[in-house]
């Protein structure tokens, strides 16, 4: 009996783990579509996707390790999205009933503080901007305590996320001690959505990837010569084109 016994139970463990895998794999599947979706500038589609993913994800949150890391992926993939929709109330932080945050996610706080700072930007008034840069400014300090807590310093992208924190808090200070001192502030503008980009055409202003680039001002394209390469069959038909002729020496 007992020799029958632990070939059983090994199967029984071996069955159970193949289809954890399975389940992690299905959905870091998913998750790639939607981190795709994402690079590809298809913030729609990524944030509905992301979402999706997010709310589906059963029994693979039991997975150990891994299922956390999926559902993190999932809800930071997501928010970013959200963000760079400017669809900024989707990614504030989860608060309590007084209305304390109890978000510990650091990708999560960073998008909603640099969320807050776009928004303070868009107020006409003076001293209605300096009071919400004060929020920003501790809600950066908050992602810097998150992020000291989420993760070791040794991961690639809990450094890149510590420098930004560490970057955007400084510059909020300075922009609030700016406006401070500044007597009468331009009024600003809200931020347009991002339209949904195709298959050539760009959302219009900074995107995931930064700013669009552009001719330079005041230049003339025109005298810039735009040279293709020939194809095989027309360097067959005219193998000495390109090649310069025999140099005359003069003198």
């Amino acid at each position: 009996m007992k020799s029958a016994l632990a070939p059983f139970l090994t199967a029984l463990v071996l069955v159970a783990a193949g289809g954890a895998l399975w389940l992690a794999g299905h959905t870091e599947t998913q998750l790639a579509d939607v981190h795709k979706q994402l690079a590809t500038l298809r913030y729609a589609d990524a944030q509905s996707q992301g979402d999706a993913v997010e709310q589906a994800l059963g029994l693979e949150r039991r997975v150990p390790v891994l299922g956390k890391a999926a559902d993190t992926d999932a809800r930071d993939t997501r928010a970013a999205a959200s963000y760079w929709r400017n669809d900024f109330p989707a990614i504030a932080p989860q608060k309590d009933a007084n209305g304390l945050v109890t978000e510990t996610d650091p990708a999560i706080l960073l998008l909603s503080a640099n969320a807050a700072f776009r928004t303070s930007m868009t107020v006409a008034d003076r001293l209605d901007t300096v009071r919400r840069l004060d929020t920003v400014v501790k809600s950066y300090a908050e992602v810097m305590k998150a992020q000291g807590s989420a993760c070791g310093a040794s991961q690639p992208a809990c450094e890149a996320r510590a420098v930004d924190a560490a970057f955007n808090y400084e510059f909020a200070i300075k922009t609030r001690e700016a406006m401070a001192k500044a007597k009468n502030a331009p009024v600003k503008t809200a931020p347009k959505a991002a339209a949904k980009a195709d298959e050539t055409d760009l959302p219009a202003g900074a995107t995931l990837h930064g700013k669009p680039g552009a001719p330079p001002a005041a230049v003339d394209m025109n005298q810039f010569k735009i040279v293709i390469p020939k194809r095989g069959e027309e360097r067959k038909d005219a193998p000495d084109a390109g090649k310069g002729g025999q140099k005359i020496r003069k003198g």
